[in-house]
């Protein structure tokens, strides 16, 4: 985690996607590198510590990304700005154990796992910086995970334990 991430994340995002929560109240003195809000971090959406992940498809598509955006960045890795988004401590820890996720054709916010934190935020819309928010495979990624991880414990339920649908 590099506080070159973090700053270029908050300054697109200047907030938790969610919630709208900041780290710098107007009525605080912003100072450099001071953080005073409700723990909003920088969350990678593709982790940081799996670089196995950053595959070449990501790669791409951040690429074309930029170029449609006639925008260079410099060096595409697991700490470019297209791998993250501002997040609450909590929302982040969930994010990174696959509990919600955000589709990424419809920018809609999928809670899998009803954590009562999260249940009011099913069903919202992301609002985005088309410039430089996440592209689609890197959401995708992210989304393919939540859905396989979500599947297979519904595959994992003890024999005895069935499901009776309403």
């Amino acid at each position: 985690r590099t506080a070159a991430f973090r700053i270029a994340i908050e300054k697109r995002d200047r907030a938790c996607i969610l919630t709208g929560s900041n780290n710098h109240p107007p009525f605080v003195d912003k100072r450099k590198e001071m953080l005073c809000g409700p723990a909003i971090e920088a969350a990678h959406i593709i982790p940081l510590g799996r670089p196995d992940l950053w595959k070449t498809q990501i790669v791409t598509g951040i690429r074309m990304s930029r170029r449609k955006l006639r925008i260079d960045f410099g060096k595409i890795d697991q700490n470019a700005l297209e791998n993250g988004v501002m997040l609450r401590a909590d929302l982040h820890c969930m994010f990174d154990r696959f509990f919600w996720g955000v589709h990424p054709k419809t920018w809609r916010v999928v809670v899998f796992i009803p954590v009562p934190e999260l249940v009011s935020f099913h069903g919202m819309q992301i609002t985005r910086d088309k410039k430089q928010f996440p592209p689609e495979p890197v959401w995708l990624w992210h989304w393919q995970q939540c859905v396989l991880r979500c599947f297979r414990a519904e595959g994992e339920l003890p024999e005895t334990k069935y499901y009776d649908p309403p």
